[in-house]
């Protein structure tokens, strides 16, 4: 059968969420909270959950409706990465920071798990943990160093040896590669919607269709939106790669918009073509700018996150739409990773924007001049875990309690350019590590 290279269709939103059957009501008139939460993915869900388990009023608003952004966009890694990588952390913050920021990265994940299982959320979770890959030799040493620095700082993390790869039954374009033991990865539309079938069921008031101003700190704060305010005593702004077109600090962060894939569902042939790959260990390459692949419960492989793109204005509502995506890049990576495949149809692309910072640490805390006003955005990457483990975090934070994660996660925020400078900045790193990735491949095309 010959291949099908007509253009997939290019989706709007993910294939994994779409509008709910009854959406709720945008906000109409001013009202007053405790706590006002902007956006309604995974971070806002979350802290409104934990807000109301303490007996604290939270109301959410949402631009669009709940899942919409990256929390249902994502290519649904459950994942304890942090940072770039255990080895970056190492570098930027210490052997001792870096082991602290790992055991939260495992606190996170542990805390998305006991979310799906204390909520019954029924999200296709797999818990097979995720495997950093390699594809050349050339990435062998240093990835083989990357895991042992991570053991050394107490991640739970080991290296599988190609035999052990070819064991797992997972694709040969994989040579070997480093098990992230905790996480595995999820349906990222049924999970959102059901942190948002949670909060309506236990009484939080959620506003969609909602596109927030501006927050107007005082005590209390306004958070204006076209048809209302709200008045809050706290405001927590959720809002990830948005953010920045409301508040500070989401002017710290650098939107980048990532393209993603899912092809048709395999055949029976062709998933033992690929060796069975019979535990769906979610799979990212070991790039620099990496290729995601995961086997889903639908038998479809999604993938994507390579070659990512900035625009000029920095903002995340800049692009044109399919042809601003890169659907024939990272379908071309595919391609070239698993042909077996190559006769099986890509179904659809879609995209979406995900907060990057310097640092490769989410912003996280109060704001430095209003105590009143706390962030969570900015997950590089890494949004599943983090942004659910925030909603206790923050709610710690906001009652004045401890935690013990507190210290490790609520940084001063890496230092971003001015606008003027930040696009040509921030396309220059993408330039060099799309180059470097560039030749690798090149290498593997050529064998050599």
């Amino acid at each position: 059968m010959a291949r099908d290279d007509r253009p997939a269709p290019f989706l709007e939103i993910s294939p994994y969420v779409r509008p709910p059957a009854a959406p709720c009501p945008a906000l109409a008139a001013d009202l007053r909270t405790e706590v006002a939460i902007v956006g309604g993915g995974y971070t806002g869900l979350s802290t409104a959950l934990a807000l109301q388990a303490q007996g604290v009023e939270a109301v959410v608003l949402e631009r669009d409706f709940c899942g919409y952004g990256a929390s249902g966009r994502n290519a649904g890694h459950l994942t304890p990465t942090i940072c770039k990588d255990l080895p970056t952390a190492r570098m930027l913050f210490g052997a001792e920071t870096a082991g602290r920021l790992a055991r939260f990265a495992d606190h996170c994940v542990e805390t998305a798990e006991a979310t799906i299982r204390d909520l019954g959320i029924d999200c296709d979770y797999n818990a097979s943990g995720n495997i950093m890959a390699v594809v050349h030799p050339a990435q062998e040493k240093r990835l083989r160093q990357a895991a042992e620095t991570a053991r050394s700082i107490g991640a739970r993390m080991h290296y599988l040896e190609a035999g052990e790869m070819r064991a797992r039954g997972l694709p040969a374009a994989f040579l070997s590669g480093a098990l992230e033991e905790a996480g595995g990865t999820l349906h990222t539309g049924k999970f959102v919607s059901g942190l948002r079938a949670a909060a309506l069921a236990r009484g939080v008031r959620i506003f969609e269709g909602t596109a927030v101003q501006a927050i107007e700190p005082g005590r209390p704060a306004l958070v204006r939106t076209a048809a209302g305010t709200v008045s809050a005593g706290r405001v927590v702004l959720a809002a990830n790669a948005y953010a920045g077109e409301i508040a500070p600090p989401g002017d710290r962060q650098a939107p980048l918009y990532i393209t993603l894939f899912e092809t048709a569902p395999l055949s029976a042939e062709q998933r033992a073509a690929l060796g069975g790959w019979p535990g769906r260990e979610g799979i990212y390459t070991a790039h620099e700018s990496m290729e995601s692949y995961r086997l889903t419960a639908q038998g479809t492989i999604i993938g994507g996150s390579k070659d990512v793109q900035y625009f000029y204005d920095c903002a995340p509502h800049n692009h044109g739409g399919p042809e601003d995506a890169r659907p024939a890049s990272v379908i071309a990576a595919f391609r070239a990773r698993f042909p077996e495949l190559r006769d099986l149809p890509i179904a659809h692309c879609w995209a979406g924007w995900c907060g990057f910072t310097l640092n490769f640490l989410p912003l996280v805390g109060r704001h430095p001049a209003h105590d009143n006003l706390f962030h969570a955005i900015a997950y590089n990457g890494h949004g599943i875990a983090q942004a659910t483990a925030m909603g206790p975090l923050l709610t710690d934070l906001i009652l004045g309690r401890p935690n013990p994660w507190t210290e490790v996660i609520c940084r001063k925020p890496a230092f971003m350019p001015p606008k003027w400078l930040r696009y040509p900045a921030v396309k220059a790193v993408l330039g060099v590590v799309n180059g470097i990735d560039r030749r690798m491949d090149g290498r593997v095309e050529s064998g050599r």
